[in-house]
C-alpha cells in the first residue's frame, strides 16, 4: 500500500506586530492499487495562535515533518495570499523544505506559478469542492480526531458536502448552482487548510519531490471528476 501525506497550512489575516494565528492539517493518501481512486485520511489538525514569527511557524513545520511517518513523504502547501504566507515559504525554503506556494482567490480555476517556483493561484472555491466531494464519496475519513482545528474540520466539510448536493440539484439552473457554491470562498480557515492539502493530494503522485502537473485541475468534467 502507497503513502504519502500533505500538510496544508492556513494563515489568518493578522496586524504585522500580532502573533500569527496558522492552522496545520495532515491529509494521508493511501492507494492500493492502481486502478482504485486514491483515499484520504486526516492525520493531524491543529491550530496555533500563538506563533511569533513565519520562521517559528517554519521550525514547528520543519520539527513536525522530520518525525515518522512523516519524514520524507510530506509535500506542504501553503497559502501565500496571506499576509504572512510569503515569508512562510521563504524561511521554508531556507530551512530546506520546498513548499507550494498557493495563492487562493474568490474566482475559480486554477493558474500554474512562475517556472522558477512550484506554485499556483488556485480558485478557493475549486480546493474547497475537492474536499467535499472526497468526504461526500465516502474517501476522506476524518474521525476520531479531538482537537478544535479537526472539530472545526468535521463541521465545516459536513456543510459544504451538504451545499455540494444542494448545487448537483441545480444543474439545469448554472446560475444557481454557482451562487450555492460561491460560500465556499468564505471557508473558515480549518476547512481551506485541508482543501489545500487535499487538492495538492489530488494533483500529485506519491513522490514529495515532484512539481505540480503542468495543466493543474481547473474545472470539472462530464461525469463530475476534477477536470485537468
Amino acid at each position: 500500500m502507497a503513502h504519502a501525506f500533505f500538510l496544508g497550512v492556513e494563515l489568518a489575516d493578522t496586524e504585522p506586530d500580532e502573533p500569527l494565528t496558522a492552522t496545520l492539517t495532515i491529509l494521508e493518501k493511501e492507494k492500493e492499487q492502481s486502478d482504485v481512486e486514491a483515499s484520504y485520511r486526516l492525520d493531524h489538525a491543529r491550530k496555533y495562535t500563538d506563533v511569533a514569527s513565519a520562521g517559528d511557524l517554519a521550525d514547528r513545520i520543519q520539527s513536525l515533518v522530520a518525525d515518522q511517518p512523516y519524514i520524507g513523504r510530506t509535500s506542504i502547501v501553503v497559502n501565500r495570499g496571506r499576509p504572512a504566507g510569503q515569508a512562510l515559504v521563504d524561511a521554508l525554503e531556507e530551512r530546506g523544505l520546498d513548499a507550494v506556494a498557493a495563492t487562493l482567490t474568490k474566482g475559480s480555476g486554477a493558474v500554474p506559478g512562475g517556472r522558477d517556483e512550484v506554485g499556483v493561484q488556485l480558485g478557493t472555491s475549486d480546493a474547497v469542492r475537492t474536499l467535499a466531494e472526497l468526504y461526500r464519496d465516502r474517501r476522506l475519513g476524518i474521525d476520531d480526531h479531538a482537537t478544535e482545528a479537526a472539530s472545526d474540520l468535521v463541521r465545516g466539510v459536513q456543510r459544504a458536502a451538504e451545499m455540494l448536493d444542494e448545487a448537483d440539484g441545480n444543474q439545469d439552473t448554472p446560475e444557481a448552482s454557482g451562487s450555492v457554491l460561491d460560500v465556499f470562498n468564505e471557508a473558515e480557515p480549518a476547512v481551506t487548510s485541508a482543501a489545500l492539502a487535499a487538492w495538492v493530494g489530488a494533483e500529485r503522485s506519491f513522490d514529495p519531490t515532484q512539481h505540480l502537473k503542468q495543466d493543474p485541475q481547473t474545472g470539472r468534467s462530464s461525469n463530475g471528476a476534477p477536470g485537468v
